[in-house]
């Protein structure tokens, strides 16, 4: 008797092709996807939580427990930084930082120049030698008022501020010419390019950038909003 021969075309799988065709479209997927997640930019650093974690290298003005916050950037050779702190900065803290609402935050900071140094980083470190004997928020305001005159930046002129404040002068020298808080500011410098600071003065307004000295309106607009919400 023949033996019976199997269909050898039905013992053959036919290719899979459409489950090939998904398992190369999805393996693609997900490799571009790591791709651009590799190369996507850092999210940007939080210059309150930076303040909050590092308390010596800020300033704070104001209620330490208030729920909006504002932080400011600024450099004392910036005539946009002296506007704002002359003319705007005295009306909405009398509005919003002496009334306990809104948290301000200085961080003190020095524009680099082309030559790579920092020209006002010795105001900077005066500023918060300053603040060691709670005068950091009269100073700063007559460090922006310095500009355009002699005294300008010079030790001369920190001293002359210091004396007008009735500060312990022998104190705040020792603390100029120790350079103490130098190392701090350039610390603040790279925090403040990492959390997207480019100029100044920038100010961040519950963690959202406003770059730029902004008509008080705009201030008023936010801080409202956020104190009604």
């Amino acid at each position: 008797m023949a033996k019976k021969v199997r269909n050898r075309r039905s013992a053959i799988k036919k290719t899979n092709w459409p489950l090939i065709i998904g398992l190369v479209v999805g393996g693609i997927v997900v490799f571009v996807g790591l791709i651009a997640l590799a190369f996507r930019e850092p999210a940007a650093l939080s210059l309150l939580n930076f303040c909050n974690n590092n308390p010596e290298n800020c300033i704070v003005l104001g209620n330490e427990d208030a729920e909006v916050s504002v932080v400011e950037v600024s450099d004392y050779g910036c005539s946009h930084c002296r506007d704002f702190n002359l003319e705007t900065s005295p009306l909405l803290e009398a509005q919003y930082v002496d009334t306990n609402e809104v948290k301000w935050v200085v961080v003190p900071f020095a524009l680099q120049s082309q030559a790579g140094v920092f020209p006002t980083l010795s105001s900077s470190v005066a500023a918060m030698c300053a603040n060691e004997q709670g005068e950091f928020s009269d100073f700063h305001k007559a460090l922006f008022a310095l500009q355009g005159t002699s005294a300008y930046n010079t030790e001369a002129g920190f001293m002359q501020v210091a004396t007008s404040l009735d500060m312990d002068l022998d104190a705040f020298s020792s603390c100029l010419n120790n350079n103490t808080y130098a190392d701090r500011i350039l610390e603040n410098i790279t925090m403040a390019q990492q959390a997207g600071v480019n100029s100044t003065p920038s100010f961040f307004i519950d963690g959202n950038l406003l770059p730029g000295n902004q008509p008080i309106s705009v201030f008023q607009q936010r801080l409202d909003a956020l104190l009604d919400s």
